[in-house]
């Protein structure tokens, strides 16, 4: 999919990086089930590490653009209801995906108990249903959106903002 917009374009491009990492956490979950896994493992450090800062940067900085950048715009359109949709999908996939980055980081230091894998595998698996399903409605709802809403100056200055802050 690309999308005439650069704006939309490098949104799309998060988006298909953050489903890389949320493919790996899912795979580790399934793999592991309920035995701890051993993060010595390269497969598991290497899912651990991407967790542990992509996700929180996902979650934090890409919401932050949309919430500040892009949905005001779209309401002053008169498109008022993508918005507040998408806001409280942010409301609750951000302590999740904070929360699962904290934990990754943690067990890349001290490992899993039995305790804070089963907490891990909780919170991770509904992050990863949430997330896979916002990224969903995000590229087949508002990144279309974005090619009529912007016009060239404006995807300019907010692409370039939002790749400097990237």
């Amino acid at each position: 999919m690309s999308f005439s917009r650069r704006t939309a374009q490098l949104l799309h491009e998060d988006h298909q990086a953050t489903v890389v990492v949320i493919e790996s956490l899912d795979q580790l979950l399934a793999k592991a089930r309920k035995k701890v896994p051993d993060t010595s493992d390269p497969s598991v450090l290497k899912t651990l590490q991407a967790a542990g800062s992509a996700i929180e940067e996902e979650v934090s900085v890409h919401f932050a653009f949309e919430e500040n950048e892009l949905f005001p715009r779209l309401e002053e359109m008169g498109d008022v209801a993508i918005g507040v949709h998408l806001r409280e999908e942010h409301r609750a996939l951000l302590p999740l995906g904070k929360s699962v980055a904290e934990m990754a980081r943690a067990a890349l230091e001290n490992g899993f108990t039995d305790e804070t894998w089963t907490k891990f595998r909780t919170v991770a698996a509904e992050l990863i249903e949430r997330m896979f399903a916002h990224i969903q409605k995000e590229e087949m709802a508002l990144l279309p959106t974005l090619d009529d809403l912007l016009d060239a100056e404006t995807d300019m200055e907010l692409s370039t903002a939002y790749a400097e802050n990237h």
